[in-house]
């Protein structure tokens, strides 16, 4: 068009351009061609398709960039999803996930093309996410939305340890919008209904951005008067913000947490731009040269970090040293040092020390993140290779089929048979207008084949002698190591916290993450439990018991407040997504196995085991090698699970019969006693 000379047309174009992209193609199909792709550039890629008739269809694919993968290991502290659209000519919503990193710049995490916005959909989504992060210990602290409540509701169940907070913006406008439909006023006064309506919402945000429980329970009443003439508009937004999601959106609540600074989405709705430049100033360089409170932190820590020290500095004068006044955001939204922190650094002419700054600000090269780089040198599949060599000598025809056909479509992802799409995708966006399709990129799944039992030499100690003795004598070559831990009653919970969060200290997050999965799937656990009275028995253990404020001693919990099986191992497999081991001596306790009771299983379960050891009256986390025999699965769980969930069980029917021949040469050396007892109120499996 600016180019008076030149008669092509935009029709040209596009013709050019389909022509060329089907001569790349070739013979291949589309999904064929995206597959390639996607090998050929060694993205991570996942796919799960939909049998109709005609043929197996694309139902929901993952990718993500290897390069992606890396900085995510290295910047895991904050996530960021929403969901967008008109990516496609099948109109899939592209579910995309974002981070940042130490520098404040915006990375993408990954991609999903879903077919539909549901918690299907979103909980397959976010479990290819999960095994992308390396350490268990480094999940994401906060993880950001939108108000889509599916995606709201499966964050928790994916990712239990992580804060689930909503994006404020989206939640100002859905209450504007409420308001401008709700609140009217006589004709002729369209000018004093504008003025109202900027008040609500003025008063509103006014509402959100209370810095404590008590300023906010101060403003709601205000708020509740204001809009005492619009009762509708006022029982809209307690319904739908105040009584379900403030401990998501608003400030005192949410600034509990380390969301640095993330109170909306903006991020992954503007990943797709163009990120501004970062502005390097030489002036800006020498205000922290030659200071003796930045001098340990110099090239140790990134730009943007000393930035929000420095204008955290400026606040001294006003707070000094006091807590109060200073509040300590910063250092529980940011973990960098407080204004009452720094003050007390000046007045004793001290530096700011390198441990006082969290770990997301020191990275300044992720390429060095624990667990390696994009490739280990030392990765070997051979146990696995010749497993498959041996299980192709002795299965018949059908299955040596079956086996080829899964290694050809990981050796060569391009001849994959998966059709695109049956149909248009229900995305929940506003209707939009048909646009040209965009290139996508999607991920398949590697098959994964258990290790074989690696038996090694543990050497306890004394104390762990004693421990060993009340484990199962044909599981002793199969114990990497027993850990012990405090024993005041809370021994299951801390031993729990100690496998997933590696700090026993912090069960009490476990014991909470227990009750609000106990009261979001209330009426399936009163039904496992034969009623509320079992329900409200274990849900009541979960309160942490009353302190005694005349002993200086640390509280000891009762027995009513001790960690139970077999009750609890399914609600901690569950809000895991873990599989839960109890392991006991024969004639003591039970050796039994707890699987989640819904979702879908991750690409491996076989090494996501947490085992107990059930010793009198206390209980020790058992490190079991990985590939191990593991006990029976639980009666209960096989009748309460979900049907999708009863898959998680097939990946361990092999060890599983191989800990039953184990057990039944065993028994056979042991008088038969009873599994429980009331001495032992630790297993509820024989006690009426």
């Amino acid at each position: 068009d600016r180019d008076p000379e030149n008669t092509m047309s935009s029709k040209q174009v596009y013709n050019t351009r389909y022509r060329y992209k089907a001569k790349m193609r070739a013979s291949m199909s589309e999904m064929q061609h995206l597959f390639k792709h996607l090998g050929d550039n060694k993205y991570f890629f996942k796919c799960r398709s939909l049998v109709d008739v005609g043929g197996e269809y694309l139902q929901d694919r993952f990718f993500a960039h290897p390069r992606s993968v890396s900085l995510l290991n290295s910047f895991p502290t904050v996530l960021l999803m929403d969901s967008t659209y008109k990516t496609n000519k099948y109109n899939m919503p592209l579910f995309e996930i974002v981070g940042f990193t130490s520098t404040k710049r915006t990375y993408n995490v990954g991609f999903a093309w879903l077919t539909n916005e549901k918690e299907d959909n979103f909980i397959w989504a976010l479990q290819q996410l999960r095994p992308l992060v390396r350490n268990e210990c480094s999940l994401p602290k906060v993880i950001l939305t939108d108000r889509d409540t599916a995606l709201m509701n499966v964050v928790a169940q994916v990712f239990p340890t992580s804060a689930a907070l909503v994006c404020r913006v989206h939640v100002e406008k859905n209450v504007g919008s409420k308001i401008k439909e709700l609140v009217k006023v006589r004709q002729g006064e369209e000018v004093k209904e504008g003025i109202v309506w900027e008040n609500l919402e003025k008063a509103f945000m006014h509402l959100l951005t209370s810095d404590t429980i008590d300023v906010y329970g101060d403003r709601l009443m205000e708020f509740r008067e204001l809009c005492k003439k619009w009762p509708r508009l006022l029982r809209y937004i307690e319904e739908t913000v105040l009584d379900t999601d403030k401990e998501k959106v608003v400030h005192a609540w949410v600034d509990k947490h380390m969301h640095m600074g993330n109170y909306t989405t903006n991020r992954v709705e503007c990943a797709h731009g163009v990120l501004k430049k970062f502005l390097t100033d030489s002036s800006e360089e020498h205000r922290y040269r030659d200071v003796k409170l930045y001098s340990l932190l110099a090239f140790k820590v990134s730009r943007a970090a000393l930035d929000y020290i420095y204008q955290e500095a400026k606040r001294v004068d006003n707070v000094g040293m006091d807590c109060k006044k200073c509040g300590c955001l910063m250092r529980v939204n940011y973990g960098l040092p407080c204004a009452c922190l720094i003050a007390k650094k000046l007045r004793h002419n001290q530096p700011i020390r390198l441990d006082e700054v969290y770990n997301h600000w020191k990275k300044l090269c992720f390429n060095n993140e624990e667990g390696g780089g994009d490739v280990q040198d030392d990765y070997s599949c051979t146990a696995e290779w010749e497993a498959i060599k041996e299980r192709l000598k002795t299965s018949d025809e059908g299955m040596k089929n079956e086996i080829r056909d899964q290694l050809r479509l990981i050796a060569y992802p391009e001849s994959t048979s998966l059709k695109s799409p049956v149909q248009d995708a229900k995305s929940k966006g506003a209707k939009k207008k048909k646009a040209a399709s965009k290139a996508s990129l999607p991920q398949a799944s590697s098959s994964t084949v258990s290790k074989a039992p690696v038996i090694g030499n543990f050497t306890p100690t004394l104390s762990q002698i004693v421990e060993l003795d009340h484990m199962p004598k044909c599981m002793h070559p199969f114990i990497e190591d027993i850990v012990d831990v405090e024993s005041d009653g809370f021994c299951g919970f801390r031993a729990i916290a100690l496998a997933t969060k590696n700090n026993e200290e912090e069960f009490g997050f476990v014991r909470l993450n227990m009750q609000w999965e106990m009261t979001l799937n209330r009426s399936m656990y009163v039904n496992m439990f034969d009623g509320e009275d079992r329900w409200k028995y274990i849900y009541d253990a979960l309160f942490p018991p009353p302190r005694q404020r005349t002993s200086l001693r640390k509280t000891v919990a009762p027995k009513d407040k001790w960690f139970t099986f077999p009750d609890m191992g399914h609600i901690v497999a569950t809000i895991l997504d873990r599989v839960v081991v109890q392991l006991s001596k024969h004639g003591f306790g039970a050796c039994e196995i707890f699987f989640p009771l819904h979702g879908y299983p991750p690409p491996n379960p076989s090494s996501m085991v947490i085992c107990l050891g059930a010793l009198p009256n206390h209980y020790v986390l058992v490190k079991l090698k990985e590939g191990c025999p593991i006990p029976k699965t639980n009666a209960q769980w096989k009748r309460h699970a979900s049907e999708h969930t009863k898959a998680w069980e097939t990946y361990f029917m092999d060890r599983q019969k191989q800990f039953e021949e184990l057990m039944s040469i065993e028994r056979g050396d042991v008088s038969t006693v009873g599994v429980g007892s009331k001495d032992n109120p630790m297993n509820f499996d024989v006690i009426t």
